[in-house]
């Protein structure tokens, strides 16, 4: 078994995540950057997914967990995280433009359905909405 599939392996059996360093250790893989080049590798090609944590008594450390998908607490987690996204984004666009949520999410929606109901009745037309060829 090569030392990426003992760490993919590792990080599916650990969905609460584990950094590099916890990686490193309980493989023996060293030096530990290499454990950060795999873990940087299994991620491009999404076999996990990286993500900063704040640990209690510790400095925030990149973990490493399951692809989403992998199991449902990882999902769970991916979610969350995609919500805090968004509320932040939008808390942004509520300081910038002085409107209030509901109009913004409204108006995004509005928008949204327009786009996807113009390109639904283009395939239905024949038309892919890409270049003519």
């Amino acid at each position: 078994m090569t030392n990426k599939e003992e760490i993919f392996d590792l990080i599916r059996k650990h969905p609460e995540g584990l950094d590099d360093d916890d990686i490193s250790k309980i493989t023996g893989i060293e030096p530990r950057q290499q454990v950060q080049q795999l873990c940087n590798q299994l991620a491009a090609v999404k076999r996990i997914r990286r993500e900063s944590v704040d640990m209690a008594g510790k400095r925030r450390k990149i973990h490493n967990f399951p692809a989403a998908g992998d199991d449902v607490q990882t999902s769970i987690v991916g979610v969350r995280g995609a919500v805090e996204n968004w509320r932040r984004r939008l808390s942004a666009l509520v300081a910038a433009t002085g409107r209030d949520e509901a109009d913004l999410l409204e108006e995004a929606l509005q928008l949204l359905g327009m786009k996807v109901l113009g390109e639904s009745h283009a395939n239905r037309n024949g038309r892919s909405g890409g270049r003519k060829k």
